[in-house]
């Protein structure tokens, strides 16, 4: 181990200290007098919570009454993820429940919905191993029912 030879009383007796010490017993007092010679905080600053998006959050069709929302979305359940795309103003893009298949790819499998860059909803359905199936609902840029379709049960017939 190199060693570091200090001399404090400028005699002929030295005083020897390794440099991983020295080190150990610089580096806080380098640290305080690069940030600006304060002290460090002991306890640092929390970070911000994240904002929850709430149900009241999620864009409603217009086809809607006021009082009629669309029940939240349950918790996914043990072995699901929720994947969430969002548009660069920060609108959810996209929301879509990922499982996994039979060989362990994450796919989705469950509930699928995309948006407008303005936040209204443009479909929404149920995917299957990515593939969309069952009904699926469209809706214009206000948010209106466009069409419905029927897109089966996912296999080939």
């Amino acid at each position: 181990m190199p060693v570091l030879s200090v001399n404090p009383t400028m005699s002929t007796n030295r005083l020897r200290v390794p440099v991983t010490t020295a080190l150990l017993v610089a580096s806080p007092l380098l640290a305080a007098w690069i940030a600006g010679c304060e002290k460090p905080s002991a306890t640092p600053a929390p970070a911000p919570a994240p904002q929850a998006q709430t149900q009241s959050d999620m864009p409603v069709p217009s086809d809607t009454k006021p009082d009629e929302t669309k029940p939240a979305d349950p918790k996914p359940a043990d072995g699901t993820k929720v994947m969430k795309e969002f548009w660069p103003n920060g609108k959810l893009k996209y929301y879509n429940e990922m499982r996994r298949n039979a060989a362990g790819k994450w796919m989705k499998n469950g509930v699928g919905r995309a948006y407008y860059d303005h936040g209204v909803l443009e479909r929404e359905g149920t995917y299957k191993d990515d593939v969309r199936v069952g009904q699926w609902k469209y809706y214009d840029q206000e948010g209106k029912l466009s069409r419905t379709e029927e897109r089966g049960d996912g296999v080939a017939h």
